[in-house]
């Protein structure tokens, strides 16, 4: 068992298999190989934390998609699947990164760039969708929802 501190959560203690390496980086944080998911505030919450190992400051807020966005279609190149352990045919993990304004039925996810991974390897990847179908800031709550909470502030 290895420690890391956090500005978010303080001192950590995690075995190697709960870390997710990212051979690549995120874009825009390609130093930041290492990571580890953390719940959210509430037990049911569909959201968790991705802490980095690396910069104690650094934490995005992601989600699954398929909660908010049932019909999500992302697709992985077979290299893409490669570099992470995946054999074509195998299943992965979706994650997304959500923003979270003051407003939070405002929030919104970047179905542009999700998150791949192989739960069995703790191998991940961020890759980038070609589609136009998707938006890096596709609002997670849907119109009525958004317009009834800013009618409440």
């Amino acid at each position: 068992m290895a420690k890391y501190n956090t500005t978010r959560f303080g001192e950590i203690e995690l075995n190697e298999e709960d870390i997710i390496h990212f051979p690549t980086g995120l874009y825009g944080f390609e130093k930041e190989t290492r990571f580890v998911l953390m719940p959210f505030d509430e037990v049911d919450c569909p959201l968790e934390w991705m802490q980095s190992l690396i910069n104690p400051a650094l934490a995005f807020v992601v989600t699954d998609p398929f909660i908010f966005v049932p019909d999500y279609e992302p697709t992985l190149l077979d290299s893409e699947k490669k570099e992470i352990g995946l054999e074509p045919e195998d299943p992965f993990v979706i994650r997304v990164i959500v923003n979270i304004p003051e407003a939070y039925t405002e929030m919104t996810a970047n179905l542009v760039g999700p998150i791949a991974m192989n739960r069995d390897t703790q191998m991940a990847r961020q890759i980038i969708l070609t589609t136009l179908k998707y938006d890096t800031r596709h609002y997670l709550f849907s119109e009525e929802v958004r317009k009834a909470n800013i009618s409440k502030v």
